[in-house]
């Protein structure tokens, strides 16, 4: 009989499952994408808010009369982060704290709770101030759209596209009358030196002010003034605040 020499290596069983079919690679598994935080999410939005322009809003001084202003409105700050709070998954809830009346204009301070929209418990809390004027009942309405526009803008650093224009510009300017921009600038600067004048004498009278029927005069003598376009915002941010402080403090 004649031997036949037996390969055994050929038939050594391999378990299924140790090596991959052929053409077949082997799954490789995916890292879960990071859950951004409540401050990274409002760091983000804050990134993508661009500038805006502003609109013609028309104004009502104490007498009755009509006036347009140029400023931002509710409409278009909301257009801007709207679209942003979805994309990044944040809400936002306001909480009254205080209101108060003074003649036809209203005061608020606001809670402003932005949150996560996901299953999280992260929170901030923006406290903000506002005021509206109105000859109806709309002040405090008024008041609250005021708050909520100026706390979006500051929060977010939403921008003018117009401010940041005339930053830029070098082209020597002439009005239509043929100013000059020197002369343009001089009457800047008179301006400057009459809001000045102004506001030390505004300050000196609220904080001389013995009651609150006091406070609430020099608000209705003042009113256009605070309300002016030329009036800067932080000068009129500081005014807004001390008339709180001064009513919270003389009805203490």
């Amino acid at each position: 009989m004649v031997s036949e020499t037996t390969d055994l290596r050929e038939r050594v069983e391999v378990a299924e499952g140790d090596e991959p079919a052929d053409g077949v690679e082997a799954a490789t598994p995916q890292a879960e994408p990071r859950v951004l935080s409540l401050k990274e999410r409002m760091a983000a939005i804050r990134r993508e808010c661009s500038g805006i322009g502003k609109d013609d809003i028309q104004m009502e001084s104490a007498k009755g009369s009509r006036f347009t202003i140029k400023g931002h409105t509710v409409e278009a700050v909301l257009s801007e982060v709207r679209p942003l709070f979805d994309k990044h998954g944040v809400d936002i809830w306001p909480n009254l704290v205080e209101r108060t009346y003074a003649g036809n204009r209203c005061d608020v301070l606001v809670d402003w709770t932005f949150e996560r929209t996901d299953d999280s418990d992260q929170t901030r809390v923006i406290r903000w101030g506002g005021s509206g004027t109105d000859n109806s009942d709309k002040g405090f309405s008024k008041a609250g759209t005021n708050c909520l526009k100026e706390m979006l803008k500051k929060t977010f650093l939403i921008t003018d596209r117009d401010d940041a224009k005339e930053e830029t510009e070098s082209v020597e300017h002439r009005t239509e009358e043929g100013a000059s921009k020197a002369e343009v600038e001089k009457v800047k600067e008179q301006r400057r030196a009459a809001i000045e004048q102004w506001a030390k004498a505004f300050k000196m009278g609220l904080e001389r002010a013995q009651d609150e029927k006091d406070i609430a005069r020099l608000e209705r003598e003042n009113r256009d003034q605070l309300m002016s376009d030329d009036l800067p915002e932080v000068t009129r941010t500081f005014f807004v605040e001390l008339i709180q402080t001064r009513k919270a403090a003389l009805k203490a």
